[in-house]
C-alpha cells in the first residue's frame, strides 16, 4: 500500500492547477456569453473536480498564512493520512457539507475598539476553498474593473497606479476632490440575502453558503455578516459591493473606497446613492469616517 505521504508528495500540483484553470475559464466564458445554465453546470464540474478538491486542501494546510490557526475542534494542521481523507470528505459531502461553529478570536484595534475574527475549522476552510474556486470565475465575468482587493492578479500597487493616473497635472488633479468613503463595519452588516441574490451558483452550492453565513452570525444581528477569517468571506463582500464603483468615479479594494470628484461633481448628490445603494445591502456609511477632501490637503487610502 502507497503511504499517504508518498501519495500526497506525488501530487503533480502544476498539472491540477491547469485541469482546474480549463474548467475556470470555461465558466467564465459562459457567464460572459450570458449562459449562466451552462455556468452553473461546469460550477458543479468543478466541485467534483479531483483537481480542485486537491488543490483546495492545499491551499488551506500548506499555503494560506492561517494555515495553523485552529478552528473550534482545536486542530491546527493536518497529517498526510489526514490531508488524504479530507480531500475524499470533500469528495463525498462537498454539495450537501455541513458546516461548524465558529471560533471566535477578538483582535484590538488601534481605535481601541475590538474586531472579532470567526475561524472556521481546517475542514471548513477546506470547503470554503473549494466553493471559491467554483464562484470566483463566475463572478471575475461580472466584477468592475475599478475594484483590486481580493482578487487574482490584482493587488494594492495597482490600485495606486491607477489613483496616480486621475491625479496628474495632465488629468487636472490639482482642482479634483476627493470622498474617502468608509462603511460602518461593512464585513458584520452585509445582509445575507443581498448575497444569496447576486451569486451565481446551482442550488447546492447558494445553499451550503447560506448555512456557512448562517455559521458566523451573531445574536443580534441573525441576518447579517460574513465571518472576518473565513476563506470565501472576501469574494462574498465583493460579490454584496459590486456595482457601488458604477455610481461615481472611483477605485475600490475590498471594503475601501475612495471617490474622485472633479470640480463641478456634486458630493452630496454621490453620497446619497451610496447610501442608497448601501442599505440596498444591509449597510451604512459611517458619518465620522467618511470625508470630502481636496487632493491638494492630501488623504489616506489603504
Amino acid at each position: 500500500m502507497v503511504k499517504h505521504s508518498e501519495l500526497w508528495k506525488k501530487q503533480q500540483w502544476k498539472k491540477l492547477r491547469q485541469n482546474l484553470f480549463r474548467l475556470q475559464k470555461r465558466v467564465y466564458k459562459a457567464v460572459i456569453a450570458g449562459d449562466l445554465k451552462k455556468a452553473r453546470s461546469l460550477q458543479k464540474l468543478i466541485l467534483k473536480s479531483r483537481s480542485a478538491q486537491l488543490l483546495a486542501v492545499r491551499q488551506v494546510t500548506q499555503l494560506n498564512k492561517g494555515k495553523k490557526t485552529a478552528g473550534v475542534d482545536g486542530k491546527s494542521s493536518l497529517n498526510y493520512r489526514e490531508r488524504i481523507e479530507l480531500v475524499e470528505t470533500l469528495s463525498d459531502h462537498a454539495s450537501d457539507w455541513k458546516h461548524s461553529r465558529l471560533r471566535e478570536i477578538p483582535i484590538p484595534k488601534k481605535n481601541g475598539k475590538v474586531r472579532v475574527l470567526k475561524i472556521p475549522t481546517i475542514a471548513d476552510r477546506a470547503w470554503q476553498c473549494l466553493m471559491k474556486l467554483a464562484l470566483e470565475p463566475a463572478h471575475e465575468a461580472t466584477f468592475s474593473g475599478d475594484s483590486y482587493g481580493f482578487r487574482t492578479g490584482r493587488c494594492a500597487q495597482d490600485v495606486q497606479k491607477r489613483l496616480q493616473i486621475h491625479l496628474k497635472s495632465n488629468s487636472n488633479g490639482i482642482n479634483k476632490r476627493i470622498i474617502e468613503l468608509d462603511i460602518k463595519k461593512c464585513f458584520d452588516r452585509i445582509n445575507h440575502n443581498s448575497i444569496m441574490e447576486r451569486l451565481i451558483a446551482p442550488v447546492k452550492i447558494k445553499n451550503g453558503i447560506f448555512r456557512c453565513l448562517k455559521a458566523g452570525v451573531s445574536v443580534e444581528f441573525p441576518d447579517q455578516g460574513t465571518p472576518q477569517g473565513g476563506v470565501v468571506s472576501p469574494l462574498l463582500a465583493n460579490v454584496a459591493l459590486n456595482g457601488i464603483e458604477d455610481i461615481h468615479t472611483s477605485l475600490r479594494y475590498a471594503d475601501d473606497m475612495v471617490f474622485i470628484l472633479k470640480p463641478k461633481d456634486n458630493a452630496e448628490k454621490i453620497i446619497n446613492k451610496v447610501n442608497k445603494f448601501l442599505a440596498e445591502r444591509g449597510m451604512e456609511i459611517s458619518e465620522e469616517k467618511t470625508k470630502l477632501t481636496k487632493t491638494t490637503d492630501g488623504f489616506d487610502f489603504l
